[in-house]
């Protein structure tokens, strides 16, 4: 057990350390737990190794989030996912039929005018931030998945398993036509 704790706590802390930082971090830390390992205990060391990497973990998080500029990606993965939920409500609001209720207003046309629309705003958005559409996919689809879980309007299935895949597909295929444009360039 404690060798798994170990495990995860390294991981976590090279994951979050600086490429350019990360081998003499972890060597110091390897280092002075042997060290500690010779003069006290191996539990004593691994107390002392798993509270420097707690201690590490907010700072490091802080610094990783800053230096990959993630506030800047969310931003736009909002701003993104704002765009999208505008181009849904236009989309459903021009195809709408006045009469029609619940299930019976669910048009699939929605679905194939909205899929190109999201493709574009997931490109724009990766090429704006380059993980931006990765984000908003992931955004889009923890929402629908909250939506499937949660709501109590009728649909059908049909119309919720497409609308799971759709949404995210549609960014991913946004940010891959981003990727194979600089590929290119």
């Amino acid at each position: 057990m404690r060798d798994r704790a170990l495990h995860l706590a390294m991981w976590t802390f090279s994951w979050l350390a600086p490429r350019s930082q990360r081998e003499a971090l972890m060597g110091d830390l390897a280092e002075e737990y042997a060290l500690r390992a010779n003069a006290t205990s191996a539990s004593a060391a691994c107390r002392w190794y798993l509270r420097q990497l707690c201690a590490s973990v907010a700072p490091l998080l802080w610094s990783r989030l800053t230096r990959t500029a993630w506030l800047a990606t969310l931003g736009v993965a909002l701003g993104a996912y704002i765009a999208v939920g505008v181009v849904e409500f236009l989309v459903s609001w021009a195809i709408a039929n006045p009469s029609a209720s619940g299930a019976a207003a669910i048009d699939p046309l929605g679905l194939i005018i909205t899929f190109p629309m999201v493709v574009l705003i997931g490109y724009i958005a990766a090429r704006l931030r380059r993980r931006a559409a990765i984000v908003l996919g992931a955004m889009m689809l923890l929402n629908v998945t909250a939506i499937m879980l949660w709501s109590t309007e009728a649909m059908p299935r049909w119309y919720r398993i497409a609308y799971f895949l759709v949404g995210p597909a549609a960014t991913f295929i946004g940010s891959a036509l981003r990727s194979l444009r600089s590929a290119r360039s």
